[in-house]
């Protein structure tokens, strides 16, 4: 079967159109959940770094941010290993955060993908509220010692990560299961 050489064009054209129109609304899904966020620019930052946001739904999403805090908090039990041979007397203070951080990875972030999989999004939601406590409680370790947090940086970028990809999750809670707050 032959195809007229402007037929083909008009069909190409519509293939574009729809997928322009497709790839337009992913982007505005993006965008309306961030704006539900405590901050929208690190939300739009988070999301947008990962490529599986372009065909996401909320859902993954909210997945895509769960992964966020996973690789926050790896690089910041990287950053307490480097912290524990150079700073010796900030051994026992380090101690607790490296437990506090490997909760987070460890239980954390596992039990808040298995959550938004099984479609029970309040658990998920649960355990990022938790990684965003458990960087105060490392923190707080730092003045519990009687030293200065070398972490400050790190501990409220974790707590920031947490709570906007708690506020997906919320979102997840309101729109997909009809749990508005």
């Amino acid at each position: 079967m032959k195809f007229s050489f402007p037929l083909t064009i008009l069909l190409l054209l519509l293939l574009l159109q729809q997928t322009l129109l497709s790839a337009m609304a992913d982007i505005q899904l993006i965008k309306n959940t961030c704006k539900g966020t405590p901050s929208s620019s690190l939300c739009l930052k988070i999301l947008l770094a990962d490529p599986k946001s372009q065909n996401a739904d909320l859902t993954g999403l909210a997945l895509i941010g769960v992964d966020a805090v996973n690789n926050k908090g790896l690089e910041i039990l990287e950053q307490i290993v480097a912290l524990k041979k150079s700073r010796q007397e900030l051994r026992p203070a380090l101690d607790h955060c490296a437990e506090v951080y490997h909760a987070v990875v460890d239980a954390d972030v596992p039990s808040s993908r298995d959550a938004l999989r099984t479609g029970v999004a309040k658990f998920a939601e649960q355990g990022m509220a938790d990684s965003a406590v458990e960087a105060q409680v490392c923190e707080g370790s730092f003045g519990e010692h009687g030293r200065t947090s070398p972490m400050t940086g790190s501990n409220n970028a974790m707590d920031d990560v947490a709570n906007v990809v708690r506020a997906i999750i919320l979102i997840v809670l309101c729109i997909c299961q009809k749990q508005c707050f």
